[in-house]
């Protein structure tokens, strides 16, 4: 799917209308809004990594990450970031994305175009990978979904040391 024909520029900024999502962007306040809202799933999945707190990787997240972008609601509210940054390796990038419970809300929209933005985040690197929190079965569920392959089980992994899977995709 090209995303392409749903961009538009509002008050001098660019976004892609979704229907009942916008994309655009991401800003560094953008961390704040949804990191004070995460989904439990993710905020549990954080907490298993690192001790900083859900803004503070949000705010590395994007600043780190070219691209990026946030996630809106039709009313503005910020529900999800997501975006890419280098890994050390050529042609490979580390995707992330964390979300609030808005995402979950508005699923059918963001199934839809899902596929659309992991092939835009591909552009950049023909590996895309992270690890995800082995409790986490939706995400994971949606992952395979998405194509992404699972290469690889950590059994001890952050600072909790829980059972992580790694996982990539390749174009």
């Amino acid at each position: 799917m090209k995303l392409g024909r749903f961009q538009e520029e509002v008050d001098g900024e660019v976004r892609w209308n979704l229907g009942k999502l916008y994309v655009r962007p991401s800003k560094t306040k953008d961390a704040y809004k949804v990191g004070l809202n995460l989904r439990q799933a993710d905020r549990d999945e954080v907490a298993a990594q690192t001790v900083e707190s859900p803004i503070r990787v949000l705010v590395d997240g994007i600043t780190e990450s070219r691209p990026c972008y946030t996630i809106e609601t039709r009313g503005g509210s910020a529900c999800g970031i997501f975006g890419t940054r280098d890994s050390g390796y050529p042609d490979c990038g580390v995707v992330w994305m964390l979300g609030t419970d808005d995402i979950t809300t508005n699923s059918r929209t963001f199934l839809r175009y899902s596929r659309g933005w992991i092939n835009e985040l591909h552009k950049n690197y023909r590996m895309l990978y992270n690890v995800i929190d082995a409790r986490n079965e939706i995400h994971i569920e949606w992952l395979s979904w998405m194509g992404f392959e699972f290469t690889k089980t950590i059994p001890q992994y952050g600072i909790e040391r829980r059972k992580f899977l790694l996982f990539n995709r390749y174009v």
